[in-house]
């Protein structure tokens, strides 16, 4: 019984954080997956939005160049890259989730069973917030100050490529027309 009070209080505290700032909390990232000598189903399978169906654009940091998946609305935002396995993810690859305005912001990696890097920008592209997410961490990252942008890619991948807060991303004009 104390296991589910605490995990009822985990998620209490992260919504009313979320409410506190005036932002929201977004589900990203599969339980099961994870046993010893099983092979996981494809993503697609589990997937309401499948990773091939979703709209794509071309990001750009520092010179490096990222093939994104986008997700503009919010059943697209909730589902972010659950169930998703680091082999589905190229290293130039990631996911933008487009929101409709500027506010604080905060995700966590349910169901998500690769570690990933996350970024938090403002309309202008300017990364205010960077992360590096454990799979399957119930806790809440959250973006300090108000964005509109989120791109997440595999761990350590902002690391690699010397990316981090007060750079800015190049995002495409077609991305602005995808916004919910």
């Amino acid at each position: 019984m104390a296991g589910r009070q605490f995990v009822r209080l985990v998620i209490g505290v992260g919504v009313a954080a979320a409410f506190l700032f005036g932002g929201e909390v977004a589900c990203i990232g599969t339980s099961g997956d994870t046993e010893s000598g099983s092979t996981p189903a494809p993503s697609s399978e589990k997937r309401q939005f499948p990773l091939a169906e979703l709209a794509t654009a071309t990001v750009a940091i520092n010179g490096h160049v990222f093939r994104v998946w986008l997700a503009v609305e919010p059943d697209q935002h909730e589902e972010g890259l659950m169930h998703v396995p680091a082999t589905e993810i190229a290293d130039d690859q990631g996911m933008l989730f487009v929101f409709s305005d500027e506010r604080v912001r905060g995700f966590w990696m349910k169901n998500t069973i690769t570690a990933l890097d996350i970024a938090y920008m403002r309309m202008d592209g300017t990364i205010v917030k960077t992360w590096t997410m454990p799979p399957l961490t119930w806790r809440t990252f959250p973006s300090i100050e108000p964005t509109m942008f989120v791109l997440e890619v595999k761990a350590g991948t902002f690391a690699r490529l010397g990316i981090a807060e007060g750079d800015v991303a190049d995002i495409p004009l077609d991305v602005f027309k995808a916004r919910p």
